[in-house]
């Protein structure tokens, strides 16, 4: 059984963005992933973010079950400034859920986004936003998860990037033959998979196979439970 995906894809679409991110910055991390969310056509594409914030936002929006696409830097919206002038801002996502509501994602510090003077430009922004571009403004801040939280879902990331569906299929079959409540470690132990039986829990807690508290991180201590209605494919 092959453990890993076919590593012989084709190139990744290049990114969206509408503005260019510099890449060299003192002040904060920026750079780029590839991720093929559904709305991609099965596709990488490149997603740009131009903060280790932004980057922890970014894994946590592909991490939804219900997330069709992710736009990085997308058009700017032109708003009516507290000052009185005509002002444009470049939201840092624009993102598209299963049910076809979008977000415009504003990504900021806790400590900035408290601010009055930026309390202030938010609204004249979330103003300014057209029902035909998002359907709401969505501020996430630093204050909205945990680290733990946001390293699970880095780590996610890639665990989906390294197992094949057919190794998937054969994790979420044999869960269904394990008793729960269980940990980790334990689950790793029945499944029997070598080093991909952690990484497809991981996979399994996210893609709703298996139920955990994701705001810790996820280690062989944590306990695992089934979620109401869950399906098994072997």
């Amino acid at each position: 059984m092959d453990e890993t995906t076919d590593d012989t894809t084709q190139p990744p679409l290049p990114s969206r963005a509408t503005r260019t991110i510099s890449m060299r910055s003192k002040a904060s991390s920026r750079g780029a992933i590839t991720a093929s969310p559904p709305g991609s056509g099965g596709r990488d594409r490149i997603i740009q973010f131009e903060s280790k914030l932004e980057q922890r936002v970014l894994f946590l929006l592909l991490a939804r079950r219900d997330l069709w696409d992710i736009w990085d830097q997308p058009p700017a919206i032109a708003y009516i400034a507290p000052d009185g002038r005509t002002r444009h801002h470049t939201f840092d996502f624009l993102v598209t859920f299963t049910t076809g509501r979008r977000w415009a994602v504003v990504v900021k510090p806790q400590i900035r986004a408290a601010r009055p003077e930026f309390q202030k430009e938010l609204a004249a922004i979330r103003a300014g936003l057209r029902k035909d571009y998002a359907d709401e403004l969505r501020l996430i801040t630093d204050a909205h998860f945990t680290r733990d939280e946001a390293l699970n879902v880095e780590r996610l990331h890639q665990f989906r990037r390294n197992l094949s569906p057919e190794v998937l299929v054969t994790a979420y079959g044999r869960f269904a033959t394990a008793a729960f409540p269980i940990t980790v470690g334990d689950l790793v132990a029945h499944l029997d998979m070598g080093g991909v039986g952690f990484q497809a829990i991981v996979v399994g807690i996210y893609d709703g196979y298996l139920h955990a508290e994701t705001s810790a991180e996820i280690s062989e201590s944590t306990r695992l439970s089934l979620p109401v209605n869950a399906e098994y494919k072997a």
